[in-house]
This record gives C-alpha cells, structure tokens and sequence, in this order.
C-alpha cells in the first residue's frame, strides 16, 4: 500500500504539471487564435473568458499543490522533512498569485484581491446602489466600443503572463519530480 505521504506529495506534483500544461497551452495555442477571430469585440468577448476561467483553473490546482504538499511536509517525520517540498510551494504561489498580482497591478490591491475572489468562486462583490436594480439596466455592446490595438495589446500582456507562468510552474514541477525520484527507496 502507498504511503499517504507520498499520495500527497504526487497529487500536488501531478497538479503542478497540470498547472504548467494550462499556462502552456493558454500561451501557445489559445491566445493566438483569439488573434484569427473577425472582430475586435468578439476576440474581447473571448479574451476576457479565457482569463477568467484561466486564473480560476490556475489559482485552484495552486492552492491544490500547496495543500498536498505542505501536508505532506507536516506529516513527514524530521527525517523526510525535505525543503524542496517548501520551495515547490514557494515557487507555485508566485506562478499563480504573485504573477497574476504583478500583471493586474493597474487594478491596486483590493480591486485585486475582489476581481479574484469573484472569478475563483463566482461570488459578484460589485456594490450596487439600491436605487438601481439590475433588471433596470440594459447593456449594448457595439462593434464600435472595442479597440483592437488595446486588445491586442491585452492580448500580448496575458500570453506573457502564461509564458512567465508557465516557466515557474515548469520549475516547481521538475523540483517535485527530482523530489519523488529522490524519496523511493
């Protein structure tokens, strides 16, 4: 039987590598592809999705690996208490958080921290007034009111912040992957 130590330590590398794989994937097929689409509103239409669900996907396998693992750490006697299991962790919540925090800096801190709470768990923490329902409001969007330098440009800022995450992503990956080989007997 596999040791439940070891189960959490390859449920967060597995997750890890998933991690990379959806940066990598974001990066190098998704985003460029947006670029074929025959209108600047549509590819914004597409483009805000694709972050959306992608810092959901991200934030979530993260916060997976970090709990896998530092429960692995915790549980582990002093002797397996390896720090590569701590940088893995490091490493992970930079990827996704911090890089995602570094790109959205223009939004400042709590507009931040409130655009991730409502795109990880749906939850909408926009304060509407009382006077205005959201019945009462009606949207038109007009091919006019979308730029398509500025989404372009959005487009380029979001496949760097795939490709930087996806790099450190890839680096904490190896590390749980050198870690497993290290940990058989």
């Amino acid at each position: 039987m596999a040791c439940p130590i070891t189960l959490t330590k390859f449920v967060g590398t597995v997750s890890l590598g998933l991690l990379t794989g959806l940066s990598y994937s974001t990066a190098s097929i998704t985003i460029p592809s947006l670029k074929l689409l025959p209108t600047s509103t549509t590819a914004s239409r597409c483009l805000n999705e694709v972050k959306r669900l992608n810092r959901k996907h991200a934030m979530r396998l993260s916060s997976l690996t970090n709990t896998c693992i530092l429960f692995a750490y915790t549980l582990s006697s002093p002797r397996r208490r390896h720090p590569y299991l701590v940088w893995m962790c490091v490493v992970s919540t930079v990827s996704s958080y911090g890089l995602d925090l570094f790109f959205n800096r223009h939004l400042g801190f709590q507009n931040w921290v409130l655009s991730t709470i409502q795109d990880t768990t749906g939850l909408n923490l926009n304060r509407v007034s009382p006077t205005k329902k959201d019945d009462d409001l009606v949207m038109v969007e007009t091919d006019e009111d979308v730029n398509g330098e500025s989404v372009q440009r959005e487009m380029d800022r979001e496949r760097r912040l795939q490709r930087a995450r996806t790099w450190l992503a890839g680096i904490a990956f190896s590390m749980g992957i050198v870690g497993l080989w290290g940990d058989k007997k």
